[in-house]
């Protein structure tokens, strides 16, 4: 039975289907051979779609390898794509995926937006320490971001679980000392929940159902505008966006993740102090600080 959705329905700025027309291509690279969750609307009605009827009435999951097969669902009222955070035929992860959420207080302050770029500034050097240097950072089209990185090989819950407990006791250990994070840190939430629990996430350049913006790859969410999330203004900047897709192209070997992982796991919090050095030097010192992004002069860590 469909599960049905309270929707907030925003007036598109461009028609659901040309917008999906030019940018399908792209999101095949995250739909091909994944389990899809698809959100139909049509006026104010939002159902939400996990399986379909197939010819012999049987009703199966959803898999999108084609824009074809994209648009055909556009075509029905498919707005919102969702893809699985493993391939279809696995339990297992290959997408790690780190959640960094806002609360209302967050967003309507001026420097809220400069403690989030921090954190997920600072998540993102944690991805690098564990050797997932092939990443970026996705707008989640409603009051978040997320840092992404494509994995080698599947690795199970337990360790993800582990890696998410991980990036929470760095964060909270390298950030306890900063004014704004003392003063605004308790409206964000750093977690796992698309990863572990959701299993899904919503591809790069989707629209989500609500907001009708597009989750959309940032270079810093320091720079970040609602408006670059609008859809008319990703398909004048896709070449930009395309580029900051790339890393999402390139899997990251998964050695060193399980490695520190497992260091977590025993209990060996020289893991926690050689990261939390890592950061420090990266946002005090400006050690590869053009490669992340970080605005040493704004985050005042003095």
């Amino acid at each position: 039975m469909p599960r049905r959705l309270v929707p907030m329905v925003i007036k598109p700025s461009i028609r659901p289907l040309k917008y999906y027309d030019i940018v399908g291509d792209l999101m095949i690279n995250f739909l091909a051979n994944r389990r899809t969750a698809i959100i139909r609307q049509i006026g104010d009605s939002a159902v939400l779609m996990t399986r379909v009827r197939h010819e012999d009435g049987s009703k199966l999951p959803i898999i999108i390898n084609s824009k074809d097969e994209l648009i055909k669902y556009v075509r029905a009222g498919g707005i919102d794509f969702m893809a699985s955070v493993g391939t279809a035929l696995s339990r297992g992860i290959d997408m790690a995926i780190i959640d960094v959420k806002g609360g209302r207080k967050v967003w309507m302050i001026d420097r809220g937006l400069e403690l989030m770029d921090l954190i997920v500034s600072v998540v993102r050097v944690i991805f690098e320490y564990v050797g997932l240097v092939n990443n970026a950072v996705i707008f989640d089209g409603m009051n978040g971001f997320k840092v992404i990185a494509p994995l080698a090989k599947e690795v199970d819950n337990e360790e993800m679980r582990s890696f998410v407990n991980l990036v929470n006791e760095v964060v909270n250990r390298s950030m306890k000392s900063f004014d704004l994070f003392q003063a605004y840190g308790n409206d964000i939430i750093i977690g796992g929940n698309t990863m572990l629990k959701v299993r899904m996430y919503r591809v790069p350049l989707s629209l989500h159902w609500s907001t009708k913006l597009s989750a959309i790859p940032l270079a810093r969410v320091y720079d970040f505008l609602t408006l670059y999330a609008d859809p008319s203004s990703v398909i004048r900047r896709l070449e930009t966006n395309r580029k900051l897709l790339e890393p999402l192209f390139a899997r990251n070997p998964i050695d060193s993740l399980i490695d520190n992982v497992n260091r977590w796991v025993n209990n060996d919090y020289t893991l926690v102090y050689y990261i939390k050095g890592a950061i420090r030097n990266r946002i005090k010192h400006g050690v590869s600080d053009a490669e992340l992004g970080i605005d040493r002069e704004n985050l005042k860590t003095e």
